[in-house]
């Protein structure tokens, strides 16, 4: 059920009655209207990533990484049977790693409990295992997709004081991307069968019955029932408002599709804007309930910073496809040096002047996004060189540990040896992934979705909760 965002300059996206001022979707255009701000405000200057890195140095980071790539593949080959055992194997692999990342990239101590944490770990492996016994039948390539989602509300819990955990809801959100997305992107499907869904789901999330057609509506269906389960009528309220606001930013992002007439710019600013940040502001409501405004604006702003990444990384195939984002309009035609530009100076204004990560405690969680999402944006220009000057491209290498043709080299080096590492184990143990290597009863493992603080979705006891903070 489609809620159209009117755009200044253009008429509104698509016919239908305006949403209602106030509440949250007062504050959803308010959101929308202060990031696309905020993007027409930043500067296009070249990214600083810091001091430079010679070449000598460049050279030795990418022969280690390569070692580390045949060093890791050789561990998970040799991953032990006995759970005892794979206490101690995981943890000798985890201090490997966090060495190398200290020696080579300049990790900070504190990622040992982040991106190495147990807690992490343990969400994702909940989440494979949860995965496919939900659909026996689904791609591991689709699991990764939504595993994407998992990891992200991992990082909102952990800044929010929350446990770093996989719950009901967080699980059926981040199935429903490999089914929606998927769906919509498919140009083998005609535009009435996306609209079709689309009318259906808009119609479950506002609490409807209509029956769904065939077995992938079916299994949406039944993500969006896992949903009301965990949040019931009188505790729904923004929480599935804000799944009404990405399902609208999904429907918009049609219009950037092959075959329907194309937007002008603004236009196109405005759909990624709000379908970015309306993702993660779902996922920020379903990981606590409810959210202040503070969280709401920094939940918004990281949605749309890291759709404008991914749209970065697609800008070739979004432009082979047809499909108009603010990165493919440009791809293949004058360089995209200004647009990473503005980039960066709006991740840096997302990351530096929200107060939900001023705080000395989060400093390590700032700089882990911060990286996560500079290794993003340099990974895209190291995979499409041609889409840059030669100027910009050269001197942000030379301020990078790897140089983009390494970069690219071990990526096809990483994949073809974890390949091979994969069909080992799947000999030897009959597993498809990598992440089933161990069990959801491991002694290291977090609490399980059985485990339960009280009310479902509110805080342990000794932080505030959102609902104190509202």
């Amino acid at each position: 059920m489609a809620m159209p965002v009117p755009v200044r300059g253009e008429s509104a996206l698509e016919p239908g009655p305006e949403p209602a001022t106030g509440g949250f979707w007062g504050r959803f255009e308010a959101l929308r209207d202060r990031h696309v701000r905020l993007w027409r405000e930043a500067g296009d200057g070249e990214p600083r990533l810091g001091p430079r890195v010679g070449a000598w140095r460049r050279y030795q980071n990418a022969r280690a990484t390569r070692r580390l790539i045949g060093e890791i593949a050789e561990r998970v080959e040799a991953h032990p049977d006995r759970p005892r055992d794979a206490v101690g194997w995981r943890c000798r692999l985890r201090e490997r790693l966090q060495r190398f990342g200290e020696e080579r990239f300049g990790w900070p101590e504190g990622y040992r409990q982040l991106a190495l944490g147990d807690e992490f770990y343990g969400a994702t492996v909940d989440f494979v295992r949860q995965a496919r016994t939900f659909d026996a039948a689904i791609r591991m390539a689709d699991v990764g997709q939504a595993m994407r989602n998992v990891w992200i509300v991992n990082s909102l819990q952990m800044i929010f004081g929350c446990p770093v955990e996989l719950t009901p809801p967080v699980f059926a959100y981040s199935m429903l991307y490999p089914y929606t997305d998927n769906l919509l992107d498919d140009p083998a499907l005609t535009t009435a069968v996306k609209d079709g869904m689309n009318q259906r789901l808009g119609r479950w999330l506002s609490g409807d019955r209509a029956e769904p057609r065939g077995a992938r509506e079916r299994r949406i269906r039944e993500l969006v029932s896992r949903i009301e389960a965990h949040y019931p009528p009188h505790r729904r309220g923004d929480v599935f408002l804000s799944l009404q606001a990405i399902h609208r930013g999904q429907i918009h992002s049609l219009r950037l599709q092959r075959g329907r007439r194309p937007p002008g710019r603004d236009a196109i600013l405005a759909i990624q804007v709000e379908k970015g940040g309306a993702s993660v502001l779902a996922d920020g409501y379903l990981a606590l309930g409810r959210l202040d405004p503070d969280q709401e604006d920094f939940c918004f702003g990281y949605g749309v910073l890291l759709q404008l990444l991914d749209d970065l990384q697609d800008a070739r195939a979004d432009r082979a496809a047809g499909h108009a984002t603010l990165f493919a309009v440009d791809a293949g035609g004058r360089p995209l040096d200004r647009l990473v530009g503005r980039l960066w100076s709006y991740m840096s204004r997302v990351l530096d002047e929200t107060r939900c990560l001023s705080s000395p405690g989060l400093a390590a969680a700032k700089d882990l996004i911060r990286r996560n999402c500079t290794f993003l944006l340099m990974s895209a220009i190291a995979d499409s060189p041609d889409l840059f000057s030669r100027g910009f491209r050269r001197s942000l290498e030379r301020r990078w540990p790897l140089s983009f043709r390494a970069m690219r080299s071990l990526r096809r080096r990483a994949r073809s040896r974890f390949e091979r590492t994969r069909r080992v184990l799947e000999h030897r143990k009959g597993v498809e992934s990598l992440w089933e290597l161990v069990p959801s009863d491991h002694p290291s493992h977090p609490r399980s979705l059985s485990h339960t603080r009280g009310e479902r979705g509110t805080p342990p006891a000794g932080t505030r909760s959102a609902e104190t903070r509202r």
